[in-house]
């Protein structure tokens, strides 16, 4: 497998660039034991979600829902946003909007500042990697803790979250028992139940000392102000009980219209993520918590853009029909070879990753990444909201090949399909370029 890199293709980029390609997805192939965990965990995730699909009743209308419900809000983005910015300013919620990932930061800031708070725990939600908030958290000498022990795991190990709902999924008990060793000199142990208890004790005591937590959003109702957590550990509804200031970060594409809409994504997004009908935690929060009633005391909303618009504005609006399910991930020949690490300086990896990042990123960390694809079409057919993922990857491809002169490629192109079904006049020069 070439990691997707199709052939024949003819003038897709410079030759040079090419080269450059494959050899950054040569190094991003991960060893065979990340491999065979990957494997593992896409295998039994598709597994459980094929399972779950076949026993709900009436699956296709929940589905034709859930698309309804994304195109209806995408038609008219600004529309629904003001109303749910109205809504939210009715309930008591102070609402900013970021039109980077630096705005969102400093408005983080400047809140906690005002709260004069120095420490904070946070929920897991790709929204928060991807404005790099820990990393902006550390260089205003702020104290950030994340709760979710995937997601504190990372932090340790010094890793990028490879995948939206298990963030260290592809570590084996090895790594994790090696990764502890190192930070808190634990003995070594390969008992997952004991590893577990270990992670998760710090972060209980952090929870018991919450004063502002910092969440990410997965969905937000436009006509109530309703404000929806899913999670299958309970870290948001105990984050939403004890802190007394939450602030909340809501990438601007997910919402819904009204609460039918959020209840078939609620559904939709289960049945992909966990293969069960509902989450084992739905944490809804709507107002600030009068004085007797645990909740937090004030609430702050931040609509993250981030160059959301121009994903839209550039004819890409499709790709934010997402909700982060991870379903495509599961089904994703190329993911499975090449894990998070393949999709760098990005938390949205996997097929949907390979979509978005070209406009999301620098265009020199997110163009290539157009070429991770093995156009096996498995991620549309396991994709709950029907996004076009195979299509836009190609109209990115042909969007590059527009943007980079072709000069001499073509025929370069034309000469290496002409080898290609015969590998014996190639194959022994390049295993002589690669021992020199």
């Amino acid at each position: 497998m070439c990691c997707g890199f199709r052939l024949r293709h003819p003038g897709v980029v410079k030759l040079d660039k090419i080269s450059e390609v494959l050899e950054d997805r040569r190094m991003m192939i991960v060893d065979q034991r990340t491999r065979h965990t990957l494997h593992r965990l896409s295998s039994l995730a598709s597994t459980v979600r094929r399972t779950a699909w076949a026993r709900t009743p009436n699956a296709d209308e929940l589905k034709r829902q859930a698309i309804a419900a994304r195109d209806r809000v995408l038609a008219d983005l600004p529309g629904h946003l003001a109303r749910l910015e109205a809504a939210a300013r009715k309930h008591g919620v102070a609402v900013h909007r970021a039109d980077s990932a630096q705005d969102a930061n400093r408005l983080i800031v400047q809140t906690m500042r005002e709260l004069s708070v120095t420490d904070a725990l946070r929920n897991h939600h790709p929204l928060l990697h991807e404005i790099q908030l820990d990393r902006a958290a550390k260089a205003n000498a702020i104290q950030l803790t994340p709760l979710h022990p995937g997601d504190h795991l990372a932090q340790l190990a010094n890793e990028q979250p490879g995948h939206p709902i298990w963030p260290m999924g592809q570590l084996s008990v090895e790594s994790v028992s090696a990764t502890l060793q190192k930070k808190w000199r634990i003995p070594e142990t390969y008992d997952p139940d004991h590893l577990a208890s270990t992670v998760r004790m710090p972060l209980r005591r952090a929870l018991l000392r919450a004063y502002t937590a910092i969440m990410g959003v997965d969905f937000a109702s436009v006509e109530e102000g309703v404000f929806a957590f899913l999670d299958n550990d309970g870290h948001n509804a105990s984050l939403t009980g004890l802190a007394r200031h939450v602030i909340l970060l809501l990438s601007i594409e997910q919402i819904a219209a009204n609460l039918e809409d959020l209840d078939a994504l609620i559904q939709v997004f289960s049945l992909n993520a966990w293969g069960r009908p509902l989450p084992a935690y739905v944490t809804q929060l709507q107002s600030p918590a009068p004085m007797d009633v645990d909740g937090p005391r004030t609430i702050h909303l931040i609509l993250v853009d981030n160059r959301r618009s121009k994903i839209i504005e550039e004819g890409f609006g499709a790709a934010l029909r997402c909700i982060q399910c991870g379903a495509c991930h599961t089904v994703c020949p190329v993911y499975q070879q090449i894990g998070g690490g393949g999709y760098a300086h990005s938390p949205y990896t996997g097929p949907i990753g390979a979509a978005i990042n070209p406009i999301l990123l620098h265009p020199e960390l997110g163009e290539p990444q157009a070429y991770l694809c093995a156009n096996s079409g498995h991620c549309q057919a396991a994709c709950p909201v029907d996004v076009p993922i195979p299509d836009l990857l190609h109209a990115h491809r042909r969007r590059l090949a527009q943007s980079h002169p072709q000069g001499d490629d073509k025929r370069y192109f034309t000469l290496w399909r002409r080898f290609l079904p015969h590998p014996r006049l190639f194959v022994p020069f390049i295993r002589r370029n690669r021992k020199k």
